[in-house]
């Protein structure tokens, strides 16, 4: 099968959307597809691996879903089918699917620009022969909100990439040099405020004398939203590297991961995978992504999270039966079930056609 991916997220430094497209490109090429690569970015790297209009996106999107034109079929070549990776798909004349991740754009606190992708993925999902999404929990909120068929709809959940099993814990020279002293817990992902760190750093601050010599690690881009307190014993990192991630989760004594929406939700499951026990926040997919081999609050209950956060750092028993329980959980979710999937989804669209 002849596939064109989407792979403008690549283009940037790879976040969640951008390391769901490099593995899930990886693990179909693995399968035996035939993929070529395209992307529609005035900005970003230069990869010569990918076909690519140098344009701004937003006004190529605007223009495809006011006019059905351009016409993707030149950027895309020759293919069976084609994949909008992320939440938009490009008029062709070959069948259609489009990932559909989360309907974050939809919430009071969505990010900027959320406005564009409002009015685009409807479009898309009316326009696609199949549906992907990454959960049951986000394949619901699709059905109820568009009225598209669940039929229609293929849920594929995401995987964990080996590099997280067995990850050697960083040392403490290199988690110095972060500005990170032991034992710690460790918070992952670009602050935005559905992310909910505020209530983090309010729990942190409210556990006082229960968190002597420990410290809270915030690790990740600068995002939007208004900007976090200064709260005692807190570093904030910056954006980590995919080769300093594995180290730096399985460093961690605790991984907290409080969000209060995710389509899926993928760090806490690469932080089990690197062995380290998880507190997660009770977002709508967390049973179905994590289940019983995490701690899991309520995400606006302060109290709760703090309550989580003491007795994590308080019992070393606790933390070991989260590790090993979670290490259990990550190995279920592998990006070659997540390619083998996403296949089934390229075949039935096209005989949907």
């Amino acid at each position: 099968m002849r596939v064109a991916l989407d792979s403008g997220p690549l283009l940037d430094p790879p976040t969640g959307v951008g390391r769901y497209t490099r593995e899930l490109e990886r693990s179909l090429a693995e399968a035996g597809a035939d993929v070529s690569r395209y992307a529609v970015s005035l900005r970003g790297r230069s990869d010569d691996s990918i076909r690519r209009w140098r344009a701004p996106a937003r006004l190529v999107h605007e223009a495809w879903r006011r006019f059905d034109a351009p016409s993707a079929d030149r950027l895309v070549g020759d293919v069976d089918v084609v994949h909008g990776t992320n939440f938009v798909l490009p008029p062709t004349k070959v069948p259609g699917v489009v990932t559909i991740h989360d309907l974050s754009f939809l919430r009071d606190d969505a990010f900027p620009g959320a406005a564009s992708w409002a009015r685009m993925v409807p479009w898309s999902i009316e326009r696609a022969a199949r549906v992907v999404t990454i959960t049951e929990a986000v394949a619901d909120e699709i059905v109820d909100h568009y009225g598209t068929s669940r039929d229609k709809v293929v849920v594929t959940h995401l995987g964990v990439a080996p590099v997280f099993f067995g990850a050697t814990p960083l040392a403490d020279a290199a988690l110095q040099r972060l500005g990170i002293t032991r034992p710690f817990v460790l918070a992952a992902g670009t602050l935005e405020p559905r992310k909910n760190l505020p209530r983090l750093l309010e729990a942190w601050d409210f556990l006082g004398p229960d968190r002597h010599g420990w410290s809270l690690v915030l690790a990740g881009p600068k995002g939007w939203g208004p900007s976090l307190p200064h709260t005692p014993d807190v570093v904030l990192t910056g954006w980590v590297g995919d080769e300093t991630l594995p180290g730096l989760l399985a460093a961690a004594d605790v991984f907290a991961f409080p969000s209060l929406y995710e389509g899926f939700g993928l760090p806490p499951l690469e932080a089990m995978a690197a062995g380290t026990a998880c507190l997660v926040g009770a977002y709508t997919a967390a049973d179905e992504v994590v289940g019983d081999a995490a701690l899991v609050v309520d995400s606006v209950d302060v109290s709760a999270m703090a309550d989580g956060l003491r007795r994590l750092i308080a019992d070393d028993a606790l933390r070991r039966a989260y590790a090993l329980a979670g290490k259990a959980r990550a190995a279920a979710f592998t990006w070659e079930r997540t390619g083998a999937r996403t296949i089934e989804a390229y075949q039935a669209a096209c005989s949907a056609r």
